[in-house]
């Protein structure tokens, strides 16, 4: 089995295309397949018990498909940046989303909608889609994107920074001296930390945003900001420091990204942890991202709930 183009999903390595196949079902519907790896470095890289498919890995994949039917469909250029404003994955059946023996194949059903600025021109895309796994319906995701040609987008942050913004290729590998506790966060190999150390305060748990630059699945190409799929891990793992079990698995995820995250300044990470009554953790959470006094983005997460058995064993 073979993946579409690489360039239809913003994509430098073939290894990380997701989406196998994509047909249009209407001028804005479609219906695509995509393959989910049951290895893979960054988005099978867990503790979690019992095992199942990454909400992460699920959202990639609609990103992918709706990007690449905002090319074939709309007929935007594949020079065009999006730029994410908003996503959100909804997951409603964590039992399917279990691996089996070969690698899963999604089934995705969405749409893509452009808007129009007042000149006319593309403004952005929101594609909805609905994804299932072997014939089981098991969630639904939101992606809302801001679109640039390529010009407009250095133009664009020249004037919001007053100056060039660094690459990640430039940076090359930055020393991480106080990365979070590997196992804390809920990970296996230290690569995908994307955090430092915490600090608590009160019921507040706050730490910097240090992902490294050469890990090949969460920077696949180069880029001059930290990416939204990055933030949405620091609020994953930011939970886990903050009291949520690393065994539970995201069930639901909101977030609402405002400006771009600088790869040159601090950005600050701070979680609120949220308990329902009677129960022994917390399983809801709100991260706020901040870089110099400005909100950079917005998240909430909502975990399952994880059996006594497996939460004694995590402890």
């Amino acid at each position: 089995m073979s993946t579409i183009d690489r360039s239809l999903v913003h994509r430098a390595a073939v290894s990380e295309v997701l989406v196998t196949d994509l047909v249009a079902t209407g001028d804005e519907t479609f219906a695509a397949g995509a393959q989910l790896p049951l290895g893979h470095a960054y988005f099978g890289d867990h503790l979690r018990d019992p095992v199942s498919y990454d909400f992460l890995l699920l959202l990639e994949a609609a990103r992918q498909a709706g990007v690449a039917a905002s090319h074939r469909q709309l007929g935007v250029s594949r020079e065009t940046a999006f730029l994410v404003n908003n996503w959100s994955i909804e997951i409603d059946d964590l039992d399917a989303l279990a691996p089996g023996s070969r690698p899963g194949e999604l089934e995705l059903t969405g749409t893509v909608t452009p808007s129009a600025g007042r000149n006319g021109q593309l403004r952005g895309v929101g594609s909805s889609v609905v994804l299932s796994l072997a014939g089981r319906p098991v969630g639904r995701t939101r992606i809302d994107v801001g679109a640039a040609k390529s010009a407009d987008y250095g133009k664009l942050r020249f004037l919001q920074r007053r100056s060039v913004p660094p690459l990640t290729a430039e940076l090359g590998v930055v020393p991480r001296p106080r990365a979070a506790d590997t196992a804390g966060v809920g990970r296996r190999s230290p690569l995908n930390v994307v955090l430092g150390e915490p600090v608590r305060t009160g019921d507040t748990v706050s730490a910097l945003v240090e992902p490294r630059f050469e890990n090949p699945s969460l920077f696949d190409h180069t880029y001059d900001h930290i990416p939204a799929m990055v933030i949405t891990e620091g609020a994953r793992q930011l939970a886990h420091l903050a009291g949520v079990p690393t065994g539970a698995a995201v069930t639901r995820c909101a977030a609402e990204f405002t400006r771009f995250a600088e790869l040159d300044s601090p950005m600050v990470a701070t979680a609120t942890p949220s308990q329902a009554a009677g129960a022994a953790h917390p399983m809801d959470c709100r991260v706020e991202f901040h870089q110099e006094d400005t909100v950079v983005a917005r998240i909430s997460l909502a975990f399952a709930p994880v059996s006594s058995s497996v939460t004694e064993e995590a402890l």
